[in-house]
């Protein structure tokens, strides 16, 4: 059997020609599926993506942009920094951040949100970062007990997860206010 049969190659071209698709969800899962193949010919499709209508597929192809690790996309994915939408800012203060660009801050400040769902992603931002700027924010989150909904985990319960995953011991938690 040929190596290309135990290790078929990705159909970049065709995955980029969908993310013309009229379905949005379609648009976003192949934005990050694109992000995870990490090949530079989805770049341009991809800061296409950026001005997308639905912000899914906008947040998608920021964080695919910074999975693929091209500093050309720094300056498209700026100004979405100033958009009203904190989970798409939380989306590109990450990339920007893999892309070199420290956006520490902004995730910082993302994580005052009242949204649960936008400080669960700044867990996350700070998870995948591995910054350990990071450790002090998340262990003041390790009591938080607001969940996006019933039965899912809590957000203290993530902020343990990636103070592990960031290497600290987690034993050791200096007890909260």
């Amino acid at each position: 059997m040929s190596d290309a049969a135990h290790n078929p190659q990705p159909d970049i071209e065709g995955a980029i020609g969908l993310l013309t698709s009229p379905d949005p969800q379609m648009r976003q899962f192949v934005a990050y599926l694109l992000g995870q193949a990490g090949d530079p010919r989805a770049i341009e499709p991809l800061i296409d993506a950026l001005q997308d209508e639905h912000v899914g597929v906008r947040g998608a192809a920021a964080n695919a942009l910074g999975n693929i690790g091209d500093s050309a996309a720094i300056p498209y994915l700026i100004p979405l920094l100033r958009q009203n939408n904190p989970q798409l800012v939380v989306w590109a203060a990450f990339a920007l951040t893999k892309l070199g660009r420290d956006s520490f801050d902004v995730l910082e400040t993302t994580l005052q949100s009242e949204d649960v769902d936008v400080r669960r992603s700044t867990i996350l931002a700070f998870q995948q970062l591995g910054d350990q700027r990071a450790v002090p924010l998340l262990i003041a989150l390790s009591n938080d007990s607001s969940r996006r909904f019933s039965g899912d985990t809590t957000l203290g319960e993530a902020a343990v997860r990636a103070l592990v995953q960031l290497g600290y011991n987690v034993g050791n938690l200096p007890p909260t206010p």
